[in-house]
């Protein structure tokens, strides 16, 4: 059914409704079966109607670390972008057609790609595993993949570390991607203990409120 364009955006999204109950008639049986899933007692529930008619996808592997309450907002964008392998790396830049120097902007030995960024280059592989070893962890730093699935595992847990380790995560992926543009186009040069100071630092200054946090920081050394 054509949906009138001068309807209005309440009756365009019933007709569009409509096209996706018809749909959904194919695979999940009846008109009459969809509508009696959303019924409870003698009433309709909207809610239910509305849950029914959601498209059903996959949950992702890092559901855990995207919702993760003590990871600050303004870290979680940078995470969500590379969770989704969304920043501008410049792989994605050449292929944007922006024409920027291929090799990396933190050793400048390899050709940048995202992969690379996290956690393949040295330089950001080596400020990663320094903030591990801080927090008491002696592991060999892997690729992305593998890091945000050890991420996720402790961001499902509500121990004072766990959480720490997730925030710490969240937020040297910010600092690297920061120093990236820092490097790219402001010609800077990289001062990593600083970075890992400051990490530490807003840490240790979240840690004050939080008494789980607290615990567990004052087991931990001074800085990186």
């Amino acid at each position: 059914m054509l949906i009138p364009k001068t309807a209005s955006w309440v009756v365009r999204k019933i007709i569009a409704s409509r096209e996706l109950v018809l749909q959904g008639q194919v695979a999940d049986g009846t008109l009459q079966t969809i509508l009696k899933s959303a019924l409870i007692g003698n009433g309709f529930a909207i809610r239910k109607m509305y849950l029914t008619l959601l498209p059903q996808h996959p949950k992702v592997e890092w559901k855990s670390l995207s919702l993760q309450a003590s990871i600050h907002p303004r870290y979680k964008f940078i995470l969500w972008l590379a969770l989704h392998q969304r920043l501008a790396t410049v792989d994605r830049l050449m292929k944007l057609g922006i024409q920027v120097p291929p090799d990396c902007a933190f050793c400048g030995l390899y050709r940048e790609t995202f992969a690379h960024l996290f956690f393949e280059c040295a330089i950001t592989r080596q400020m990663w595993y320094r903030l591990c070893v801080w927090m008491g962890y002696r592991r060999n730093i892997a690729d992305w993949n593998t890091e945000v699935k050890w991420a996720c595992k402790l961001a499902k847990k509500r121990a004072g570390l766990a959480e720490i380790s997730s925030c710490a995560f969240a937020m040297i992926v910010d600092a690297i991607w920061r120093e990236w543009n820092k490097l790219r186009f402001q010609n800077s040069s990289l001062l990593a203990a600083k970075v890992l100071k400051d990490i530490v630092i807003q840490l240790n200054i979240r840690g004050q409120a939080n008494r789980r946090w607290y615990d567990a920081l004052q087991g931990l050394n001074a800085y990186p």
